[in-house]
């Protein structure tokens, strides 16, 4: 019984591996950069938007499909941008498979962030499969209370060899 489950089990991670590959190859991934509108002047909201990503977040998570932008799967996760720079990512993924990811953020203009962080992946036998990069662009509301996202996943093998790349976007309210 047991080892049906864990049949089933990597039947379904090799499956949605099989999806990203396809995704992948259907397209070619790239994150998108947001900017600042050119045409605006930045007003002291901007100027002064420094540290307003700082905070707790409630994040929806959807993993795309890279070349049409379709979403193939969705997820809630939580990310902490911390003083200085450091982040940190967890989601409700089982935890037996996925690790909390630790990364950093920095503010590239006005309301116009980035993050990268890294988390390690297990089997269900947790056996060490191997890790991923996330790297992600965001822009921050006017009021500083909800952001959207956009990037892609590093998939590495357990010898740091590069196996793929994955999309994915998300949406985000402060926690309260």
């Amino acid at each position: 019984m047991r080892n049906q489950i864990l049949n089933k089990t990597r039947f379904a991670a090799m499956a949605v591996l099989m999806i990203f590959s396809i995704a992948v190859l259907g397209g070619r991934a790239k994150a998108q950069n947001i900017d600042v509108d050119p045409g605006k002047e930045m007003g002291p909201e901007l100027i002064n938007a420094g540290n307003q990503i700082e905070g707790t977040w409630d994040v929806r998570v959807n993993i795309t499909v890279c070349a049409t932008g379709a979403t193939l799967l969705s997820f809630d996760a939580m990310g902490l941008f911390a003083a200085n720079g450091t982040f940190h990512d967890t989601n409700a993924t089982n935890p037996a498979v996925r690790s909390s990811g630790f990364g950093v953020w920095e503010r590239v203009r006005g309301r116009d962030y980035r993050f990268a962080f890294k988390f390690f992946r297990f089997d269900t036998a947790e056996n060490y499969q191997g890790y991923n990069v996330v790297r992600h662009n965001v822009r921050l509301n006017h009021g500083g209370s909800s952001y959207v996202s956009s990037g892609t996943a590093e998939f590495y093998d357990a010898d740091g060899n590069l196996m793929m790349l994955g999309c994915s976007n998300s949406t985000a309210t402060r926690f309260q």
